[in-house]
């Protein structure tokens, strides 16, 4: 999961796009040497904190050189000495400064070629395994959220993140193997080529998917816009095969779900892609034009939301808040550091409750503390999953990506839910009675105070507060009846928004 600055949603399995991109064939063979010194210069850059690259570099070597355990990098009286079977391969003087990624990058591509031509083992491997093997190993010391995409993953996640060339559903492999269409979106080439919810897909153009893993089935739907695929389904209520062949169009995942209950309109926001805002936007005139003039207020469902886009995350925001900071972001880079605002004069005016639990993380933490701590919204459920950092993806010499963190979230009243998370004014899990809630139920307006006021918690203060309001990761309908509970209660709702607000004097 990450929260990403330029243009990342959690992977799930929609088919419609492997976009090729110019040169692919060139890029997948670009060496680790490459790769590795561009990770470098962009882990010393721009990394939340300072790198020693002393230690991550034989870190790196380690898993590069997994595969021959003859082959061993260490790093003494300032020279990097390679040695196999415990005989000197390589010597050279180790950088001077253990931050310069440049340096050492450099360093390191050295050191990768000179390793490959020294031993069969390494010859004889995958480049591309040689890559990955690095990159893992140089990414999981800084942080949990900083990670390696390999070119595959790497191009999945940019259909989830910008969407691409599909047909415009979803799908999954059930425990009996079949692999079943679970969701059609509306107006798209699937929809409109009578492609059902419940479908079997047993061919794409011809070729049986029967005994294909659901990765190869995802690729092969995913392609050109407007290239042409055959798809064959088996329909279990008619008992028949049917195929209907469609051009692929640009497909983005569908993030936005509306369902009117009564006089409240439920809104589920599964994650943040370039097309949250928008989709959300229409589902806020839906409710409208459905609920009328009865409008009680809003459930925003993010339970399970793994994050997303940050544009998108101060978007969605700005929908519900007025003029006013959002969330503020620090790291070491100067383009890291800045104060996102909401310019809106006509945001939604109805209450609001937002839904949180122990998967809520990253774009859906930033508009659920915004919203409460602005005093918009009751946050309801259990504590969320405390990912409040920001990654910026950037595109590798061989198509992969490294998503590196680079900057913290702060909260309008200045706290970091990293870690800690966002608390809820009303913490589901122990309402004991629906019809006798009370905002005093888990604490007061202190417990939420203090929370707030936190801005560098220990790990052991961390894990006490956690327990407060321990993070779940079940979607009881319960929690939508206590929303809808608190919605129909002005003096409840009142008394519960107050808890989580903060004075305007306190914000930044």
């Amino acid at each position: 999961m990450a929260l990403v600055a330029a243009s990342l949603v959690a992977s799930c399995e929609l088919s419609g796009a492997r976009l090729p991109s110019p040169g692919d064939n060139q890029a997948s063979q670009a060496g680790v040497e490459r790769v590795v010194m561009t990770a470098y210069r962009a882990i010393g850059d721009r990394a939340l904190r300072e790198p020693d690259f002393r230690q991550l570099s034989i870190i790196t070597y380690g898993g590069f050189a997994a595969a021959d355990p003859a082959m061993m990098l260490t790093n003494n009286d300032g020279n990097l000495t390679v040695l196999r079977d415990g005989k000197t391969v390589i010597t050279r003087p180790a950088p001077g400064n253990p931050a310069d990624g440049r340096a050492w990058g450099a360093a390191m591509a050295d050191i990768f070629t000179t390793s490959i031509a020294a031993s069969p083992t390494l010859q004889a491997t995958d480049r591309q395994a040689l890559t990955k093997g690095a990159m893992d190993a140089v990414t999981k010391p800084l942080d949990r959220n900083t990670r390696y995409a390999d070119p595959e993953e790497a191009r999945d996640d940019r259909f989830q993140r910008d969407g691409g060339g599909g047909i415009g559903i979803t799908v999954e492999r059930t425990p009996e193997k079949k692999i079943v269409i679970r969701a059609v979106q509306q107006d798209s080439p699937a929809g409109r080529g009578g492609v059902e919810v419940n479908d079997q897909i047993t061919a794409i153009d011809g070729e049986s998917m029967i005994e294909h893993p659901l990765a190869d089935v995802v690729h092969k739907l995913r392609g050109t816009v407007g290239a042409a695929v055959t798809l064959t389904v088996l329909r279990p209520a008619q008992n028949k095969e049917v195929s209907a062949t469609m051009k692929r169009s640009r497909i983005i995942p569908t993030t936005v779900e509306y369902e009117r209950h009564g006089d409240v309109a439920l809104i589920r926001l599964s994650g943040f892609n370039s097309a949250t805002d928008d989709t959300l936007r229409q589902a806020l005139d839906k409710a409208r034009s459905d609920i009328g003039r009865d409008f009680a207020g809003i459930i925003l469902d993010m339970r399970g939301n793994r994050g997303g886009l940050l544009d998108q995350a101060q978007d969605v925001a700005e929908e519900f808040i007025g003029e006013g900071p959002i969330f503020a972001t620090q790291g070491r880079h100067p383009d890291s550091q800045r104060v996102y605002r909401s310019s809106s004069r006509k945001a939604v005016t109805q209450p609001i409750v937002v839904l949180v639990n122990g998967n809520s993380a990253s774009a859906a933490e930033i508009v659920a503390a915004a919203l409460q701590d602005r005093g918009r919204a009751v946050v309801v459920g259990t504590t969320s999953y405390g990912k409040g950092t920001v990654q910026t993806v950037l595109r590798m010499p061989n198509e992969g990506e490294l998503i590196l963190t680079w900057s913290r979230l702060l909260a309008p009243s200045g706290y970091t839910w990293n870690e800690l998370g966002v608390m809820p004014n009303i913490c589901t899990a122990k309402v004991a009675d629906v019809n006798k809630l009370t905002p005093e139920i888990d604490g007061s307006r202190a417990l939420l105070s203090k929370w707030h006021a936190e801005r560098e918690p220990s790990p052991q203060e961390v894990a006490s507060m956690r327990k407060i309001c321990p993070p779940g990761e079940d979607l009881p309908e319960r929690d939508v009846e206590i929303a809808g509970r608190v919605l129909r209660d002005p003096v409840l709702y009142a008394q519960a928004v107050k808890m989580g607000a903060v004075d305007q004097a306190a914000r930044p």
